[in-house]
């Protein structure tokens, strides 16, 4: 009977408080508890941020490629990219590079 007694008295409860810390201890420390869950909410604002970047250059990129199609071609833009990329320039056009003009300016 003390034994029993011992039992539902004490061991019992200890039994249950850490059945109880343990589970506690898993909810917040393990890999799908608490400290993981923020860490990955983290991340995923990071990535939704990154995202939101990619989507604003990507509509920045679909206006341009509207410019430079053939039905509403702008030559002046046209002009320029040509410039830009190829590095031609036309008869009479005074080209200065920037190693020059850096020069030029600290005089």
């Amino acid at each position: 009977m003390l034994r029993l007694r011992f039992l539902f008295d004490v061991a019992f409860p200890a039994l249950v408080m850490c059945l109880t810390g343990i589970l506690l201890y898993s909810a917040v420390v393990s890999d799908t508890g608490y400290r993981a869950l923020s860490s990955l909410q983290k991340e995923a604002a990071e990535k939704e941020a990154e995202l939101n970047e990619l989507h604003a250059r990507r509509l920045e990129l679909e206006k341009r490629a509207d410019l430079l199609n053939s039905s509403s071609l702008d030559p002046d833009l046209l002009d320029e990219r040509i410039r830009a990329v190829l590095g031609y320039s036309r008869e009479g056009d005074v080209v200065i590079s920037r190693r020059e003009l850096d020069r030029l300016l600290a005089e």
